[in-house]
């Protein structure tokens, strides 16, 4: 089994969004400190009168994210991810198990919108800024997993 430290993943962001025939320009999101991923079903009770226990049924999934970054308003990457925030745009994302040039690198790609942006300010520590990421309903582009085959494309 193939184990992959916590450290070597990475995460990307892009203003193109994920469409057939567009080459995507990606940015690393260096700056963050942890990535949060929620993905979970919605849990529906089907219970009856037919069994001595409650049952569940299963529905949509949902996913966001949840990225904490030292906060930096000269970093490309979060540039991109506070011009979503604040414009309401979606944006492309990557969260790779490794670099996004590389074989065999596997990772969710998702079109999203930038749902929250709060950036407290602590005394003792650095300023930070914890993006939340849901997918967005304007893209038909359903988030996948993949598997990078050959790079086909640029990071900056």
């Amino acid at each position: 089994m193939a184990y992959k430290h916590g450290l070597r993943g990475k995460f990307y962001v892009s203003a193109t969004l994920h469409q057939a025939g567009t080459s995507i320009t990606w940015a690393e999101v260096d700056l963050v400190e942890s990535v949060g991923m929620e993905d979970s079903r919605a849990v529906a009770d089907v219970t009856n009168r037919r069994g001595e226990f409650v049952t569940h049924g299963v529905g949509k999934r949902t996913l966001s994210y949840t990225l904490s970054c030292t906060y930096d308003p000269d970093d490309a990457a979060q540039a991109i991810l506070w011009n979503a925030y604040r414009n309401g745009t979606p944006i492309a994302i990557a969260d790779m198990d490794g670099p996004i040039a590389t074989a065999g690198s596997r990772g969710v790609f998702a079109d999203v919108v930038v749902t929250s942006a709060p950036k407290p300010s602590d005394l003792a520590a650095f300023n930070t800024v914890e993006f939340g990421l849901q997918p967005a309903a304007v893209s038909t582009y359903q988030p996948t997993f993949n598997t990078i085959a050959a790079p086909t494309t640029t990071t900056v």
